[in-house]
């Protein structure tokens, strides 16, 4: 796992409300350092710059001492990815550290959990923190916004946090921009993707179609043809620039456009009896697009233990 500094999410986090009331920050003292086992936290000099000109201290805080915040819209953490994040801070260090608020003679997490649950997965007894204090609005609001700095959060499910950041603390486009590190072109993109049909987003939560096709499809203004047209991106494993040329020619009728370089009539007879093969194979229904040079397989699955079972086989 490659490390990160701090990039602009914390940055954000720390220095998004500092227009606000908000109460002077404690300096603390180290609080019952462990010296066994402990990793270095190897932190970025500029960002640490950053941190020290809002009037913050990095310390090594007892995590024990530390709570996690019990309204942390995030309640599912993938136990293999947290393993892997435990492994590599027992060999590099933390280079991000969590940030949390004063709870009486305690610390609760505002932004951090899965650091927090990593390092304590590596047996460490203390965790770099930046302590600020935040009142419970400010205290949700952050917590939504680094849910929504995660890598693996699909487009709609971005653009639904995003909605309910905006409805709940009335924040503008341009402040979400710039607590999530995009242009607010981006996030009025995101915002338009929740026009779609609700057939249409579920293909994009499962991955069915990309943020790219979404970005397309969102242009479309009636409804039974966006939907069609993201049908067809499914069965015909239309690239987003076929898409594109679909629209900008006008021609959306089903075949006529290919993917790749051949049509399906056209496949070879062993592209053809590869798919036979793997259907075979895999005991299920097997589709391959495109031609031996580019292309997609498809794999079909009707039910939660025939997903676990062809995962299984293909696995192995």
């Amino acid at each position: 796992m490659s490390a990160r500094g701090l990039g602009k999410g914390l940055g954000a986090l720390i220095s998004i409300f500092e227009d606000e009331d908000t109460a002077p920050v404690r300096e603390l003292h180290k609080v019952g350092v462990k010296s066994e086992p402990k990793a270095t936290t190897p932190l970025a000099s500029a960002e640490v710059k950053k941190i020290v000109e809002a009037g913050l201290v990095i310390q090594e805080l007892q995590i024990d001492q530390i709570d996690n915040n019990i309204n942390q819209p995030r309640k599912d953490f993938d136990p293999e990815q947290l393993q892997e994040l435990a492994d590599s801070i027992k060999a590099n260090g933390i280079f991000q550290p969590i940030l949390v608020t004063q709870a009486g003679k305690r610390f609760m997490i505002v932004a951090g959990e899965r650091r927090w649950r990593a390092a304590k997965l590596a047996g460490l007894g203390t965790v770099p923190a930046v302590v600020k204090n935040y009142n419970a609005r400010q205290i949700s609001e952050i917590a939504i916004i680094e849910n929504l700095q995660r890598e693996d959060l699909n487009a709609i499910d971005l653009a639904q946090g995003i909605k309910r950041l905006m409805d709940e603390f009335f924040l503008t486009q341009e402040k979400v921009a710039v607590a999530l590190g995009k242009n607010r072109s981006s996030i009025a993109n995101l915002l338009r993707l929740l026009n779609l049909p609700q057939a249409v987003q579920q293909m994009i939560r499962s991955g069915t179609l990309s943020a790219g096709h979404a970005k397309v499809l969102a242009v479309i203004t009636s409804s039974d043809k966006c939907l069609s047209l993201a049908r067809r991106c499914v069965d015909e494993g239309l690239s987003v620039r076929q898409l594109e040329d679909l629209l900008k020619t006008g021609d959306t009728q089903k075949g006529s456009l290919s993917f790749g370089r051949s049509s399906p009539q056209a496949r070879s007879l062993e592209l053809k009896q590869l798919e036979r093969d793997l259907t075979q194979s895999l005991g299920t229904k097997i589709t391959i697009q495109g031609d031996t040079q580019r292309g997609r397989i498809l794999v079909e699955y009707f039910s939660d233990d025939d997903l676990a079972r062809i995962a299984t086989r293909l696995k192995k």
